[in-house]
């Protein structure tokens, strides 16, 4: 999937029309019709046979099924092997800022009738967010809309990432997450490789090697990014270099400016200098 495809898809606004979680009877089916929404199913027990257009699948524990508007569907569950699963019927619009302001883009999920969900620590992670957002929906709470798109857009963000790598190791993911985590809350102290792999009981080497494979950077290349940020926010509020340098983590003058030149293009006296700028 293109790069600017999947940045928009995650830029989404989903609507929802339903969400379930399903427990079949041996009578359940889905009689042949056209959908109206889109409709993601993920199977956690037992069977059924799915229908779209000119497609058949037998789903099973596992597996995610998906229909769009448009298509024509059907399924059935088996008496002897009843299907449970999560359901979520949306509709979704991608807004996109351009110079005249905010359009509403459509960009179509890329998503067949259905998936394999082979790593078990994503597919657990998937029913925590499917239940968790069942349970919200029901809720009936003033603000549940907000908090069912925010945990909907955590499950399509994991579903794109499986579908752009082809196999997706989210217990890799899940500890670079923990470490990325750890370095937010611990960025001001001389943390080392060695500091960040003990955080989840890995090898440094290894550690190195899945930090990089999931974020593109080295563990202390992303630390280093993390203090740069935090720089700028002192340097707004008008802290002094020396002082921004020691509360981000950098006890070296000459090797703050250094990085924030390589990450921000600029170093940070002339970054000061353009905020004064805009603000004047």
């Amino acid at each position: 999937m293109r790069g600017l495809v999947m940045e928009e898809l995650l830029n989404m606004f989903p609507q929802f029309t339903h969400i379930v979680e399903r427990v079949c009877t041996p009578s359940w089916q889905i009689e042949q019709e056209i959908c109206r929404t889109y409709n993601l199913i993920l199977i956690y027990d037992g069977e059924a046979d799915f229908f779209c257009n000119q497609q058949s699948y037998r789903g099973k524990k596992g597996d995610l099924i998906c229909f769009k508007p448009g298509e024509t569907r059907s399924a059935h569950t088996f008496e002897d092997n009843l299907m449970r699963c999560y359901a979520v019927d949306f509709l979704y619009t991608c807004p996109v800022w351009e110079q005249q302001g905010w359009q509403l883009c459509h960009f179509e999920l890329p998503f067949g009738l259905h998936q394999k969900i082979g790593d078990r620590y994503l597919f657990t992670r998937l029913l925590d967010l499917f239940s968790g957002l069942t349970g919200e929906w029901l809720s009936g709470k003033q603000n549940r809309a907000g908090r069912c798109r925010a945990t909907f857009m955590e499950i399509i963000n994991l579903l794109l990432l499986q579908q752009g790598r082809g196999e997706l190791h989210y217990d890799r993911i899940r500890k670079v997450e923990q470490v990325v985590c750890y370095m937010a809350e611990h960025y001001q102290e001389a943390l080392t490789l060695n500091d960040l792999s003990r955080v989840v009981r890995i090898s440094p080497s290894y550690l190195g090697s899945i930090f990089k494979e999931t974020t593109g950077k080295a563990p202390i290349e992303y630390l280093i990014t993390i203090r740069i940020q935090k720089a700028k926010e002192l340097i707004d509020e008008g802290c002094s270099m020396t002082e921004t340098a020691d509360r981000v983590g950098f006890h070296d003058l000459f090797y703050f400016s250094k990085s924030f030149k390589k990450n921000e293009g600029m170093p940070p006296s002339e970054y000061r200098r353009s905020k004064v700028l805009v603000l004047v």
